[in-house]
């Protein structure tokens, strides 16, 4: 990272993780970069997202699943410039294939983004759990960086 001044720890990035609405997922593609926008859970460092059976991000993932996943938020401008809190997480993209893991991180998922619904999650995994796919992140680097105004 460049401006040392603007690096946070791994707690930080962790925390921005926690706070922001989602996350971009970069990964390769046969023409060079593919990011496309995600909304990860996480269960302890492990990060996980979900999406259809079959695709472009999963021929992606499924050749190249060394990716990065990026999470920020912007706050207030100051002078030309943005503040903002964001972290990376790089690390290696694999399939969950054990029932209980999956049910688990789309239980997460579910808890972040809808946990109005979290009561009906069994009824709907039980026409849904087969024709859904969901990746885990294996966390390997985090990085986070802040610009505070001023």
């Amino acid at each position: 990272m460049r401006r040392k001044d603007r690096a946070r720890d791994p707690a930080f990035a962790w925390l921005v993780f926690d706070q922001a609405a989602y996350g971009v997922l970069s990964m390769r593609d046969e023409g060079g970069g593919y990011g496309v926008p995600v909304s990860p859970a996480r269960i302890g460092e492990k990060i996980y997202f979900h999406c259809a059976m079959e695709g472009k991000k999963v021929d992606c993932l499924s050749r190249w699943p060394s990716v990065s996943l990026t999470v920020a938020e912007a706050g207030e401008t100051d002078y030309f410039s943005v503040c903002y809190r964001s972290a990376i997480f790089r690390g290696t993209a694999a399939v969950v294939v054990d029932e209980s893991e999956k049910r688990a991180a789309l239980a997460a998922i579910t808890q972040r983004y809808c946990p109005q619904l979290e009561a009906e999650l069994d009824s709907y995994l039980a026409g849904h759990l087969s024709v859904t796919c969901v990746f885990r992140l294996d966390v390997e680097e985090v990085t986070g960086k802040e610009r505070q105004k001023g």
